[in-house]
């Protein structure tokens, strides 16, 4: 996990503003509330698991934590702790976001077989030139995944997970990887070798899955609001029918109209966006360079996509 985060260097941001953005993100993954002052002070509760005594049954309790990441604060923020590289506090965190099981890693390991792999490729290429296939290289793309709990909210309430994941080499976004993948077999090792450096930092990945995951809300199926609507708008005619037929409260103008925003509240559309995990995964793909035969014109190169079974543009 501090890999996750700590491998976002740049010479242009210090390595405690990195320390301080990862337990921004690690608070955010874990769904932890907290408050950020001055952008050097966070403020956040945390649950933890107390294990069981000889007097006590195991419990969980909220802990308090005042976190700073530059020694030169901790006089300015009394009782602060000083979060660094190997302080136990940074540890903690990771330790316990991985006990979570919030972030995981996982590759799809892919054994070339040519013969099969060909056969494989040959429909999608539909080509009348004559040409044989050159020894093909595989390599493995990093991607982030994460899975979105979806709350739409109103006088009702149901949930929907958004799974969306982005190839952190080509900026590619799918919307069905958690599908394709379902009856696969996967690893828990990263890829020993031929692996594609990173090119998006998972910040900027992650940014990218959520303004895609806003734009699919945007373009939702509208209905529940519709719905909602219709039962405000009959809600709003029962109170004004009743303080039109009860002349002791028809001139409470404030009665009505606090009665009115409750109304209002009550079935006003609201979207929750929760993560509930995140996955780092490496995928395969496999390049070909197409030989013609004397004479025929040259072909480009072919990616092929074995997780997908579709060639790469």
């Amino acid at each position: 996990m501090a890999e996750f985060s700590l491998n976002m260097r740049s010479q242009n941001i210090s390595e405690n503003q990195l320390i301080f953005d990862f337990l921004v993100d690690a608070l955010k993954v874990a769904c932890s509330p907290y408050n950020i002052i001055n952008n050097e002070l966070i403020m956040a509760q945390c649950q933890v698991d107390v294990p069981a005594t000889f007097f006590r049954p195991a419990r969980m309790e909220t802990l308090n934590l005042q976190m700073v990441c530059s020694p030169e604060l901790l006089e300015k923020y009394p009782g602060s702790e000083l979060v660094t590289r190997g302080s136990f506090r940074l540890q903690w965190l990771v330790d316990g976001i991985s006990k979570r099981g919030l972030i995981t890693r996982a590759t799809f390991p892919y054994d070339l077989d040519h013969r099969k792999l060909e056969r494989e490729i040959l429909p999608f290429l539909n080509l009348q030139n004559r040409f044989f296939f050159k020894q093909p290289t595989l390599f493995y793309h990093p991607h982030l995944l994460v899975n979105f709990k979806i709350s739409f909210e109103t006088d009702e309430r149901f949930d929907e997970l958004f799974s969306l994941s982005i190839d952190l080499v080509q900026g590619e976004i799918s919307t069905n990887l958690t599908t394709v993948l379902a009856a696969k077999k996967l690893s828990s090792q990263p890829p020993k070798k031929n692996l594609a450096p990173r090119q998006i930092s998972y910040r900027e990945a992650y940014q990218a899955l959520l303004n895609h995951l806003k734009w699919q809300l945007q373009n939702y199926d509208s209905k529940w609001i519709k719905a909602a609507q219709t039962r405000w708008e009959e809600e709003v005619s029962y109170l004004e029918s009743y303080y039109r037929d009860n002349p002791e409260q028809e001139h409470d103008q404030h009665s009505f109209y606090r009665r009115l925003a409750e109304v209002y509240r009550k079935y006003r559309p609201i979207i929750h966006i929760q993560i509930v995990n995140i996955a780092i995964l490496y995928l395969p793909l496999v390049r070909y360079t197409l030989e013609p035969y004397p004479g025929e014109p040259e072909l480009p190169v072919v990616i092929y996509d074995p997780v997908r079974r579709k060639l790469k543009h």
